[in-house]
């Protein structure tokens, strides 16, 4: 067995273990749900732990999507969703990234248990290298029965202002409390100031990275805002000059669902300078901070190389090809460099998505961009 092929092999096995555990019903509601087909974003795989947010930040987009502002745990029972993203095509064991956090709240008191199932049971899974966004206070027993994962869990504690978080964040935990219940966790801590609010979140800043220095929090990752037109109501409602952001828009919304993220070309440099002045390590994105926690390797992007270089799979290219073959692929590979593998191959048994497949599949275990070039039958 190839040193690539051993991943999708590790992986049908995990699936037919959970399938005699599982009832029939319980599989059906697993392959039906969107984690069993859909494919990861740049950060991993987000994982939903529930829907709806009680906290009522201005600037948060969920209820843009029709979600409830009442919170809910997410259908799924635990190894109903371990399966989902089991069979999920694109999902490998070890290798694909896990981001808890992204329509709820993981740690509110409808959600709390349910997100550290889903952390627990996917790690004891899959294995995948995870990573969770919270603006909770994650308490001691939150903390022990989490420990029970992914030992190396990555936690990104989201701060975006002091003076302003009872106006923009009514109901959230002060911004000071989280950092201080985020790092007594144990766990790998980063902060994550997003969304960068610009008018705003630089005037706190320097403040933010002193207490978080304070209790040895050494990591950050800065995220821009997204708005749609119902967080610039809210923002301007809270007292926020709008101006200033509907200047940095990338495009207008073209819907009240649409979300547009703003620019901050001449904001980030600042942000930057200021945070490695404190002698903070400045990680370029939120997968990054992932990358970091897990003493990984990664250069599937243009932020790339992240990470411990010395951690990187070696790989030849007759793995590359065993695995193609193993997905039912014709290919060949063209050449290898820093962050790029570049492929020639022709359509598999279910045509062009079989060539996206097995492009993520590989991109995912090898950690590097995967360019195919298709040949196609005249």
């Amino acid at each position: 067995m190839g040193k690539l092929t051993w991943f999708l092999e590790e992986k049908a096995r995990i699936i037919k273990e959970l399938s005699s555990l599982l009832s029939p019903e319980a599989r059906r509601r697993a392959e039906r749900d969107h984690h069993a087909r859909r494919r990861p974003r740049p950060c991993g795989m987000t994982i939903h732990t529930g829907t709806g947010c009680s906290f009522g930040c201005a600037y948060c987009y969920v209820p843009d999507m029709g979600f409830s502002m009442k919170p809910r745990p997410y259908t799924l029972e635990p190894l109903e969703l371990v399966y989902a993203l089991a069979v999920n095509p694109y999902v490998v064991p070890y290798r694909t990234f896990a981001a808890y956090g992204s329509v709820t709240e993981p740690f509110l008191r409808e959600t709390r248990e349910r997100a550290v199932q889903y952390i627990v049971e996917v790690y004891r899974w899959l294995k995948l290298p995870s990573q969770v966004s919270t603006k909770a206070c994650i308490d001691g027993d939150t903390a022990r029965m989490l420990r029970k994962g992914d030992p190396r869990l990555n936690v990104l504690i989201s701060v975006t202002t002091l003076s302003l978080a009872k106006r923009l964040e009514p109901r959230a935990p002060d911004p000071i409390e989280r950092l201080r219940c985020a790092a007594a966790t144990g766990f790998s801590t980063t902060l994550f100031v997003r969304p960068v609010i610009p008018g705003v979140t630089e005037r706190d800043l320097p403040r933010i990275l002193e207490v978080a220095r304070a209790y040895g929090i050494r990591t950050v990752v800065f995220g821009a805002l997204r708005v749609t037109p119902g967080i610039l109501r809210r923002l301007s409602a809270a007292g926020v000059d709008t101006a200033t952001i509907e200047a940095r828009l990338t495009r207008r919304p073209r819907g009240l669902r649409d979300q547009v993220p703003i620019t901050l070309k001449g904001i980030r440099p600042l942000l930057v300078a200021e945070a490695r002045k404190r002698g903070f390590v400045v990680l370029p994105s939120a997968c990054a901070a992932n990358v970091y926690a897990h003493g990984d390797f990664c250069y599937m992007c243009s932020f790339g190389p992240c990470g411990d270089p010395s951690r990187e799979l070696r790989f030849s290219n007759s793995d590359v090809e065993e695995l193609a073959e193993y997905m039912g692929i014709r290919t060949r590979v063209l050449r290898t460099a820093p962050g790029l593998v570049e492929v020639a191959a022709k359509p598999g048994r279910d045509g062009d998505r079989s060539l996206e497949v097995f492009r993520v599949v590989l991109s995912t275990i090898v950690r590097r961009r995967v360019v195919l070039r298709i040949s196609r039958p005249s």
